[in-house]
C-alpha cells in the first residue's frame, strides 16, 4: 500500500485521547486527511472504562483541545513568532492544524515514541514541499538532547517561539515542566495546560482525574506521581509572566455559552495558562 493509503495503529493512550476529541474541531482539510490515516481501535478499551468513571470526560479533552488551539492560532495571527515547538506531541492534530493554516510557520514535534511513523503521515498529507514540519523522537524530559535535534533540525534558538505544553504536565516533575520553556529566548509565549491541586478542586469532583490516570497507568503497567500546578504558583516563576488563566468554567462559557458541566471554577480540574517568556 502506499503512505497515502495506508492507517497506522497508534497506541492506547493516544488513541484515547483522540476518540474523546478527534478531527471535528479543527478547521484543516490536512486534519481530516491525516485523521483517516489514523486507526484508534487499541484505545477502545481503555475509553470504555475511563467513560465509566465520568460519562462526560470527552468535554474536559475537547473544551481543553479547542481553548489552545484558539490560543495558538491568535498568537499566530499577530506574525511575529514563526516557530512552534510541541513537546509530548504524539499523534496530536494541532500542530498539523496550524501547519496548513499558517503558510510562514515552522513545527517541531517531539516525543518519544512513533514520532518517525507520525512524520511519515505528515509527508503524506502535505505532498512534496519545502516547508518545515518536524517529528523527532526524543524523550522530552532530556532537554539537551531536545536542544540538540531542535538545533539539528533547523530551530533558531534566538527567535521567540510558540510552546505548545498540553497533556504533559501531569506526567513529569516539576522541574522538567519548568526546563521546558526556559530555554525559549525572551518574548517567546507558552500555552500550558495542567492539573490543579487536588484540594482546589470541589468534593465530589477531585478523585475524577485521579481514577482516570490511575486506570491509564494501571492500563499501561505503570506507576506514576501525578504532577498539580496552580495559577499562583505560575506567577511566581521566574523567567515567564503568566498573561491568562482559562479554567474549565472559563472555557465552557466561552465555547458553548453557557455552563453545563463546570459552573464554578472549583469544579473543573485542568486549567490553561498563556506564559511569556522574559528575564528573570
Amino acid at each position: 500500500m502506499s503512505a497515502s493509503n495506508q492507517t497506522s495503529q497508534i497506541a492506547d493512550t493516544s488513541a484515547l485521547v483522540l476518540l474523546w476529541c478527534g478531527a471535528e474541531i479543527y478547521e484543516s482539510s490536512a486534519v481530516q486527511r491525516y485523521a483517516q490515516m489514523l486507526d484508534l481501535s487499541r484505545g477502545k478499551k481503555l475509553f470504555a472504562v475511563c467513560n465509566e468513571i465520568w460519562p462526560h470526560y470527552e468535554s474536559v479533552i475537547r473544551f481543553r483541545k479547542i481553548c489552545i488551539q484558539k490560543e495558538a492560532k491568535s498568537i499566530l495571527s499577530h506574525g511575529d513568532i514563526r516557530q512552534v515547538i510541541v513537546p509530548g506531541a504524539g499523534f496530536s492534530m494541532l500542530g498539523i492544524e496550524l501547519f496548513d493554516l499558517f503558510s510562514d510557520i515552522r513545527v517541531f514535534e517531539l516525543d518519544a515514541y512513533q514520532m518517525q511513523e507520525k512524520q511519515t503521515i505528515v509527508n503524506s498529507v502535505f505532498g512534496a514541499t519545502d516547508r518545515e514540519f518536524h517529528c523527532m523522537t526524543v524523550d522530552v524530559s532530556d532537554i539537551e538532547e531536545c536542544r540538540k535535534c531542535l538545533t539539528a533540525a533547523g530551530w533558531n534558538c534566538d527567535e521567540p517561539s510558540l510552546m505548545i505544553i498540553e497533556g504533559l504536565t501531569y506526567y513529569l516533575p516539576k522541574d522538567s515542566v519548568r526546563s521546558q520553556w526556559q530555554y525559549l529566548p525572551e518574548k517567546s509565549k507558552i500555552i500550558v495546560e495542567y492539573l490543579v491541586p487536588y484540594e482546589q478542586v470541589k468534593v465530589g469532583r477531585r478523585d475524577i482525574p485521579k481514577q482516570v490516570f490511575e486506570v491509564i497507568m494501571e492500563y499501561c503497567s505503570g506507576a506514576l506521581d501525578v504532577s498539580h500546578w496552580s495559577e499562583e504558583e505560575l506567577k511566581r516563576e521566574a523567567g515567564v509572566r503568566v498573561e491568562f488563566c482559562h479554567s474549565l468554567s472559563d472555557i465552557e462559557g466561552l465555547i458553548t455559552g453557557e455552563s453545563r458541566f463546570f459552573t464554578e471554577r472549583h469544579e473543573g480540574w485542568i486549567e490553561i495558562a498563556g506564559l511569556t517568556r522574559c528575564s528573570a
